[in-house]
């Protein structure tokens, strides 16, 4: 609930923000992707959002922040993959697939607050313009991580997402009378962005 600017000053927090962003980052991963893909996802991550984030606050005169405001995205990424680490566990199970997809779901959400949380405290932005900002981030930059290394597609995946898709094409069509979803690509992307944050 805090700012990013009401972190400590200076590099101690933000070693240890990125400290723990790797370490959780790799051991939500290793077991989709082994701990090589892991690490090196883990890597491509968090020195893209450095520099994304550096770009961007170098733009709007924000240099100074950027200690704090990366270090509280880490500290932040780290409490999702922590929160990620029994989901992943469970959702290795095919018969609790669909239960794994809807909490990855649930933590790419509560992920995309605190990204947007850190976003308008850090550049003084309207609450709907860092949502926007947060949900773009998470959807571009998680894609180019994800193509990047991508993760190893599994046999009873295909099933199981045509099941979760079939309820939830369905619900779509009852509540807000939308187009059939009918390809897994945007259910992969969902599943697999929360661990990116």
């Amino acid at each position: 609930m805090g700012k990013p600017q009401d972190l400590p000053a200076g590099e101690a927090q933000m070693r240890v923000g990125i400290a723990l962003a790797f370490v959780t980052y790799v051991l939500a991963l290793a077991m989709p992707l082994g701990i090589f893909k892991a690490s090196l996802q883990a890597v491509i991550d968090l020195l893209g959002t450095a520099l994304i984030l550096w770009v961007a606050l170098h733009q709007t005169n924000r240099l100074p922040r950027m200690q704090q405001a990366f270090g509280g995205l880490c500290g932040a990424s780290a409490f999702i993959n922590i929160a990620s680490l029994p989901i992943t566990v469970f959702s290795q199970s095919p018969d609790e697939m669909s239960v794994g997809v809807l909490a990855q779901f649930v933590l790419l959400v509560w992920g995309l607050s605190l990204l947007a949380h850190v976003i308008r405290h850090t550049f003084e932005i309207k609450r709907v313009v860092s949502i926007f900002i947060a949900y773009v981030y998470v959807v571009i930059w998680g894609s180019l991580v994800n193509t990047l290394v991508p993760a190893p597609v599994q046999a009873a995946l295909p099933e199981i997402s045509n099941m979760f898709l079939e309820s939830l094409n369905s619900e779509l069509l009852i509540v807000s009378h939308v187009a059939l979803i009918d390809s897994l690509i945007p259910i992969e992307l969902v599943a697999l962005s929360a661990t990116v944050l």
